[in-house]
């Protein structure tokens, strides 16, 4: 399936899916705390106002869109703000209207603070608290400071004010005990129906610079706070980033208009949910499930970046299978005979990984190409092996071409029917097209990285005949390692940053191999057992890119843990020197099959 039918199929299971990501994986929050304006606000508003403000209808139950906002989308049942009312569970303190200050009606977001703790409300490290605010001041600023003598240091005053009053209520927050932050930034402000066109437009740039004005100090603020609040992760979500997307592809997204107002004030169109504003600032409630998806996208960043585990899996599997057809050259029934030999191999596989906790199912389809060259006697044998091996994967959400170039030596020593052979390597792992499709499908962001792998394996056993079938039992022990650099994806949802990893492992098995055959022909059989001796790969450890968030760190097991082994084929002579092998491998693991077909090519010089 081309990537481009894997996305479109892969963002409607993401569509289906996004509304219990609160609830999925290891990265959880216990409840939801809100503080902010109309962009937030359940209905506080309208209940302050006797059900005046937003009129509803067509506004929807004192929304200040045609449906739920964001916050309502995030998995949590939070309530209105209602004095006296417990505030133990979920609970939403935002008023539409609401400027970062201490005004007293609507209440200041300063408010909204001491009005929560002061009925008692606490924090604590599993909670999610929305923060989102500054678009009223800047609004509420923009007439004064257009008609001053220098607008933009006039509403530059008034940004960075707002600014100021993000980081006071963050930090206070985050003082207070609470596990996570989402802090919301301004989107731009120019491209909203109020200053895109009319009499708004000439306000447009003005407003533009205020909202990236404050945007700017926002960051600044925050990355200041998150390091001086070491206990809670200070997540920035911006949608000043997302903004020129969504206006300039609307369709992308399901919508037909990004540029008008669906609420005129008067009149409202008939087809609300294809348009991105409900009025001259709002979305529509199909604006707010985009806003939704992409906090999903910043949430759950620790888990959805889990995923990229594959990379160094990948990597590592490929190096043990070039460590495998190594030793395997030289274990076979044949005596060897002094002279050099070259051989030319091609294979092509399947593996498919299952779910592992915030991992996801992934298949991989590879296929491969290696040329040796060994020489020696009779009791003696060294080889040299270059391998080319591709493997396209298939992980949900994430997608994955990886190159791997690989070197090997070998070498064995042969007495009679015993043998022991050891095998070493180092590969380039080049990581080309990592794509992920977002929680804000279809945006699908990109990146590239490389990595190395080394390993060296020991195979010991030896052969008896049985009157016409020789068996072999045998013993191998394996040590590998990927590395995998760290890299940054593009794109305009959370960028994901991810840190080196290192997948690090030792490995023993025991085997028996059969081999019969007639004249010039024979065939082989084995089976056997590998398990881990040891697992010492890093956790996956993901970021996001400019972002205060922390870097969170999950622990993965590799998927094969014990696995079964099981090879067979046919080997013969053709054309009195060419040396011709056909066969089958495959493994059975804990929580991962691979199917591997080759044919080998050997030519005695």
């Amino acid at each position: 399936m081309s990537r481009l039918l894997r996305g479109a199929a892969l963002a409607a299971l993401t569509l289906a899916a996004v509304s219990t990501a609160g609830a999925a994986g290891a990265q959880t929050y216990n409840r939801l705390v809100v503080f902010g304006d109309s962009l937030s606000d359940n209905g506080n508003l309208f209940a302050a106002t006797g059900g005046t403000n937003p009129t509803s209808p067509p506004y929807f139950q004192g929304r200040f869109s045609n449906g739920p906002v964001f916050t309502e989308l995030l998995g949590f049942n939070a309530g209105r703000y209602t004095a006296g009312a417990p505030v133990t569970g979920s609970v939403n303190y935002a008023f539409g209207g609401a400027r970062t200050d201490s005004q007293a009606s609507p209440p200041g977001m300063r408010n909204q603070l001491l009005a929560y703790t002061g009925a008692g409300g606490k924090f604590g490290a599993g909670d999610l608290v929305s923060i989102l605010g500054g678009a009223n001041n800047i609004f509420q600023g923009i007439p004064a400071a257009g008609a001053s003598a220098n607008p933009q240091g006039s509403i530059s005053t008034v940004a960075l004010g707002a600014a100021a009053d993000m980081k006071f209520i963050v930090n206070s927050v985050a003082s207070a005990g609470a596990g996570t932050i989402l802090v919301t930034n301004l989107p731009r402000l120019g491209t909203t129906p109020q200053f895109n066109k009319g009499p708004g437009l000439p306000a447009s740039p003005l407003a533009d610079y205020a909202g990236t004005t404050f945007n700017s100090a926002l960051l600044t603020g925050m990355m200041a706070t998150a390091a001086a609040q070491p206990n809670t992760n200070i997540i920035l979500m911006d949608l000043y980033k997302i903004s020129d997307t969504l206006s300039g592809s609307p369709e992308r997204f399901g919508l037909t208009n990004a540029k008008d107002a669906c609420f005129t004030g008067t009149t409202a169109c008939s087809t609300p949910d294809t348009y991105l504003y409900w009025d001259g600032v709002h979305p529509t409630a199909a604006g707010h499930r985009l806003i939704a998806r992409l906090a999903n996208d910043y949430l759950y960043y620790g888990d959805l970046g889990t995923q990229t585990a594959v990379l160094g899996e990948t990597a590592w599997r490929h190096r043990e299978d070039a460590l495998d057809g190594s030793t395997a050259s030289l274990s076979g029934r044949d005596a060897w005979t002094a002279g050099t030999a070259i051989s030319v191999a091609a294979l092509a596989d399947r593996t498919k990984t299952d779910a592992r906790g915030a991992i996801g199912a992934a298949t991989s389809d590879g296929y491969g190409v290696r040329i040796a060259l060994e020489s020696g006697t009779e009791t003696m044998r060294f080889g040299l092996a270059g391998s080319y091996r591709n493997a396209d994967v298939d992980a949900g959400a994430l997608n994955v071409d990886l190159d791997t170039f690989g070197l090997d030596i070998y070498g064995g020593w042969r007495s009679g029917d015993l043998f022991v052979n050891a095998a070493a390597g180092v590969a380039q792992d080049d990581f080309n097209d990592v794509s992920r499709l977002t929680s804000l499908a279809p945006i699908v962001h990109t990146g590239s990285t490389r990595g190395v792998s080394t390993g060296a394996r020991l195979q010991g056993g030896m052969w008896f005949d049985m009157g016409g079938v020789a068996l072999s039992p045998r013993a191998a022990v394996a040590w590998i390692n990927s590395d995998v650099d760290a890299f940054t994806e593009q794109g305009v949802a959370a960028q994901y940053a991810y840190q080196d990893r290192s997948v690090q492992g030792a490995t023993a098995e025991i085997a028996l191999r059969a081999e019969a055959g007639i004249d010039r022909f024979h065939f082989f059989a084995e089976g056997g057992y590998r398990d881990s001796l040891s697992d010492d790969s890093d956790a996956v450890q993901t970021g996001i890119a400019g972002n205060p968030a922390k870097i969170l760190a999950r622990e993965i097991d590799q998927p094969w843990g014990g696995q079964f082994l099981a090879s067979v084929g046919i080997e013969g002579t053709v054309m009195d020197r060419l040396k011709v092998s056909i066969g089958y491998k495959g493994r059975f693991g804990d929580q991962a099959d691979s199917h591997m077909g080759g044919v080998q090519l050997t030519l005695p010089l």
